[in-house]
């Protein structure tokens, strides 16, 4: 029996007796222009959240998620480039398998591929604490998109659209007043093979929120501490800093400021530094574009074979890989219905950004479009992290004929166009 058979077995008798739902269903369409192969992709998804209230002081949460794309798919355009480039022969002799799908158009292999439990909680509010039990969603710190003292760190700069990946976890928050409290988190990745263990101290003091923050990655054999201050004097400011200890000690920030202005509803504009002691300098200190590209789409090959990704996909792994970086953002709300926003993300080290505009319209209470675009630049330099150079994107391997290359530009389009309708209930 399927994972997702038994989990809805398992939730039928109590999503009978569940409150109304509530949640979207949603279109959204992107292209890729500039990009090999298949230009466009489209992804239907539905996800409702069911309640239960057991007592009072007693619910059961859950969120599914159901959902199917059509059009590209990257593992497919890695193979194709793969299979028609020069290095075809190595591909014969590690035995690669290029990505198969039994559905080959809404790429599916069996009901793991469209169907997830994404949410799946009990609440408990007792007298003087509240637990939180099973898989939910997990989000500290005060800074924009990069939060240094979060655990589970998850950056959606380019993706608007996406709600926050769900977390195997029990939380328990205890608060001290009304102007203070500690919450500790014990988590474990999907496989129940890794914990990690995390606790957070707040207090506000004269409008000011600190925070002290630490925690152990037994993913990564890697752990922090760290401090999260928000408040404002005339602006908004915020600072997260962290000290990462483990195999590779360094720090991690984010200080910022934000300012609004009742124009037409409302104006507001932030800066943020952001920055990775961790992270390269420069191109020829990143991980190459060419292993992080067949990372995200592996082909399956032998054991050994240099066409193997070294790379372990961590869902929770950094977004950026350099050190440095600068992040501009305003949002102009027009009315009540219509706003647009605009953000950059700029590397500082290679000279490389990200523009990414964003317009949305609620048409109804339960209805809404928007439209967002993330599009590279190279504001100096030759070429980087967010608009690699050519040569970045030539995966170069030795034959007994002498090296062979495949040209993987064909992956990486000149901006990624997204628009998308949701239908809430």
């Amino acid at each position: 029996m399927s994972r997702a058979r038994l989990l809805a077995l398992l939730l039928t008798p109590a999503l009978a007796l569940a409150d109304e739902p509530r949640g979207f269903a949603e279109v959204r369409a992107s292209w890729f222009p500039g990009a090999s192969g298949q230009p466009v992709q489209v992804v239907e998804r539905v996800r409702p959240t069911f309640q239960l209230s057991i007592t009072d002081r007693i619910k059961l949460v859950g969120t599914v998620e159901a959902g199917v794309a059509e059009g590209r798919d990257t593992g497919t355009e890695l193979a194709r480039l793969l299979e028609h480039s020069d290095l075809q022969p190595l591909l014969t002799a590690a035995q690669c398998q290029p990505t198969t799908y039994a559905n080959s158009l809404l790429h599916l292999n069996g009901a793991s591929d469209f169907l997830n439990v994404d949410r799946l909680y009990l609440d408990v509010y007792l007298e003087h604490l509240d637990v939180r039990v099973g898989r939910q969603a997990l989000n500290w710190g005060s800074a924009r998109f990069f939060n240094p003292t979060d655990p589970f760190p998850q950056v959606l700069v380019t993706q608007p659209w996406l709600p926050r990946r769900g977390v195997n976890a029990a939380r328990v928050s205890v608060p001290l007043g009304r102007s203070a409290d500690v919450t500790a988190v014990i988590a474990a990745n999907d496989t129940f093979t890794a914990a990690r263990a995390t606790g957070r101290a707040r207090v506000n003091w004269k409008g000011t929120d600190f925070a002290v923050v630490g925690a152990w990655r037994g993913d990564a054999n890697t752990g922090f501490v760290g401090v999260d201050v928000r408040g404002t004097l005339g602006v908004g400011y915020w600072f997260e800093g962290a000290w990462v200890f483990g195999k590779a000690p360094h720090e991690e920030l984010s200080a910022g400021l934000d300012y609004s202005w009742p124009v037409l509803e409302q104006l507001t504009v932030f800066a943020q530094y952001y920055r990775n002691g961790s992270g390269g300098t420069g191109p020829g200190s990143y991980p190459t574009a060419t292993s992080r590209l067949t990372a995200a789409s592996p082909i399956t090959c032998a054991p050994g074979s240099p066409l193997t990704s070294t790379i372990t996909a961590d869902p929770f792994a950094p977004f950026t890989v350099a050190r440095d970086y600068l992040l501009l953002g305003a949002t102009l709300g027009i009315t009540q219905d219509l706003s647009v926003s605009a953000t950059a993300l700029q590397n500082l080290n290679d000279g490389t950004g990200l523009l990414i505009p964003t317009v949305s319209y609620a048409i109804f209470d339960w209805l809404d479009v928007a439209g967002s675009a993330s599009v590279p630049v190279a504001v100096w330099g030759r070429g980087g992290e967010f608009k690699p150079r050519s040569e970045d994107l030539t995966l170069s391997l030795p034959s007994p004929a002498g090296a062979v290359s495949a040209n993987l530009s064909g992956l990486v389009a000149v901006a990624t166009v997204t628009v998308w309708t949701r239908v809430s209930f």
